[in-house]
């Protein structure tokens, strides 16, 4: 009676110690790269002016051009919509095919108020001043603000899609082991006027600048668990 009984105990431990070297059930991982875009419409306008001055004396030139930029900078104080700021400053001499010295500084302005900045740009380039880019584009709070939309509509696409392929395999999605986000296509400015324009003439009307839509895209990957 006890040789049967040792016997049949040794299977049941053999049995049990079969089970557990069994590897457990993997669940079947699915790797998806989605992309989704927002547009939205350019809120702030920047604008880069240049001053120059030509004279036979660095000094000169350099007073020339420091005068030029008094005067915009005070031209811009009193508009509280614009945004006034000094660039780079250059002074260079030349000898041929004459003598000379010249000189020039940069303004940057911007405005979320269009109508305002072209108006300020019109007088200063009356004035003289060379306007070398002319952009609409996103301000730092609007590009973040579309960017985050991008972000959630391609989450939601994301999601959507392992539902979807997780169906067809008839199986069900169990949550994503890991998603990873980054910049498809951040916005840059648009270029809406670009130019080294002389002083303009004291009739002449100050510049355009239409805007047009930026597209911001966001790319979410992900590796989601499917399980029956």
């Amino acid at each position: 009676m006890t040789k049967p009984f040792s016997g049949l105990l040794g299977i049941a431990f053999a049995a049990a110690g079969l089970g557990a070297a069994l590897p457990a059930y993997a669940d079947t991982m699915l790797h998806l790269s989605v992309t989704a875009s927002v547009t939205a419409m350019p809120d702030e306008l920047v604008a880069q002016l240049t001053a120059q001055a030509d004279a036979t004396t660095a000094g000169a030139a350099q007073q020339q051009v420091n005068a030029l930029v008094a005067k915009a900078l005070g031209e811009a104080k009193p508009l509280d919509a614009v945004t006034a700021s000094t660039t780079n400053y250059s002074v260079w001499h030349e000898t041929d095919p004459k003598d000379v010295w010249h000189a020039s500084q940069g303004i940057a302005l911007r405005s979320h108020d269009g109508g305002a900045l072209l108006g300020l740009i019109g007088k200063l380039q009356q004035d003289g001043l060379a306007v070398g880019d002319l952009t609409w584009q996103l301000s730092p709070a609007l590009s973040e603000k579309t960017y985050e939309q991008a972000m959630a509509k391609a989450i939601g696409k994301l999601t959507a899609q392992a539902d979807v392929v997780a169906k067809l395999m008839h199986l069900r999605t169990h949550g994503f082991s890991s998603v990873t986000v980054g910049d498809d296509s951040q916005p840059g400015p648009r270029p809406m006027m670009r130019m080294m324009a002389t002083a303009a003439p004291a009739a002449a009307p100050p510049p355009s600048a239409q805007a047009d839509a930026v597209t911001v895209s966001a790319t979410v990957a992900g590796e989601a668990r499917l399980e029956e």
